[in-house]
């Protein structure tokens, strides 16, 4: 299941590629650019946009009208409307570009992480598109907690 994320659900796009989702988003378009390229493609639109959320269901386009402004919330029902599968951090996504994030040893990152981070850190991971590197840092216990949180929403 693939999605496309308005503009106004920017940093929610990024958390759902965080837990493994995958998710298109394309800034700058207008919204009939934006309706069209979910038509064509399959997606389901996820938005925030009222009239949006009516002109995709005139076309026959899977959407869900975002109501809460509670991001963990946002994740949940997301989920919960369509069936998706969480699989962080089994498998993850860039929150950058949605390239899929591939397990990396320290060695084949050095260079490209700080040293510090290189001595401190065991686990690594570089997307397999833009080829940006992540590891367990500070953010890990946020991200963690933030999964967490839209697991015991979805029990």
């Amino acid at each position: 299941m693939k999605f496309l994320f308005d503009e106004m659900l920017k940093r929610t796009a990024s958390w759902c590629r965080i837990f493994g989702l995958d998710v298109e988003f394309l800034p700058g378009k207008t919204d009939s650019a934006l309706l069209e390229y979910a038509e064509t493609n399959k997606l389901v639109f996820v938005t925030r946009d009222v009239e949006l959320a009516e002109r995709c269901a005139k076309h026959g386009v899977t959407r869900i009208f975002v109501t809460s402004d509670d991001r963990e919330e946002q994740i949940a029902q997301i989920v919960r409307e369509t069936g998706a599968r969480l699989s962080f951090p089994d498998e993850t996504r860039c929150p950058d570009c949605n390239g899929m994030l591939a397990v990396a040893d320290r060695a084949s990152v050095e260079g490209d992480v700080p040293e510090k981070v290189a001595e401190r850190n065991e686990r690594f991971w570089r997307c397999t598109a833009c080829k940006k590197v992540y590891w367990e840092g500070g953010h890990w216990k946020n991200i963690t907690r933030v999964y967490e949180k839209v697991k015991a929403l979805l029990a």
